[in-house]
């Protein structure tokens, strides 16, 4: 997908995903099927999670589109990111999650446009976690995991409100 397009189908599911956890019940935050690794609300913690990691992929691309990646999240920041997520949002946190994908988005979306359209497709080796090997990803791959993730949790979203209220 050229670059242009990509960037507007990332807005595009960001919106689908605003839409289906708008239909989140504030009751239903916590919630956390049994099983599961995030609670409902939990999901835009993971959502935002997702778009920290993946901006910083992707800035770190631009930076130097030549040079291998090491590792660029904290230790011990997606595990925190994990707790949070399983533990899910409040009522009064809905609003500033939201406040934090805005930007967030924002951040991934400008990082993506400053890329040339010879650079779209460039893949750089990128190591996303300590031992494992070398990932070949270009600014492409990460615009479309991130339209994909986005829409993972928007079919995920009615799911888990239809659980929650068999469960109450």
């Amino acid at each position: 997908m050229d670059r242009e397009a990509a960037l507007s189908d990332l807005d595009a599911a960001r919106a689908e995903w605003e839409a289906a956890f708008a239909q989140v019940p504030d009751a239903a935050l916590a919630y956390l099927k049994p099983g599961d690794d995030y609670a409902l609300g939990g999901l835009q913690v993971h959502v935002n999670w997702v778009l920290v990691h993946y901006g910083r992929v992707l800035d770190a691309i631009r930076a130097d589109p030549h040079q291998a990646l090491q590792p660029l999240d904290k230790p011990g920041e997606s595990e925190d990111a994990n707790r949070r997520a399983k533990a899910g949002l409040t009522a009064a946190e809905r609003k500033p999650s939201f406040e934090e994908m805005s930007g967030l988005h924002r951040f991934v979306k400008d990082a993506a446009a400053g890329f040339s359209a010879a650079d779209w497709s460039y893949k750089t080796p990128v190591v996303y976690r300590e031992g494992e090997d070398p990932y070949s990803t270009s600014p492409d791959d990460v615009v479309g995991w991130l339209r994909d993730h986005y829409r993972e949790h928007v079919q995920q979203c009615p799911e888990l409100i239809a659980s929650w209220r068999e469960m109450s």
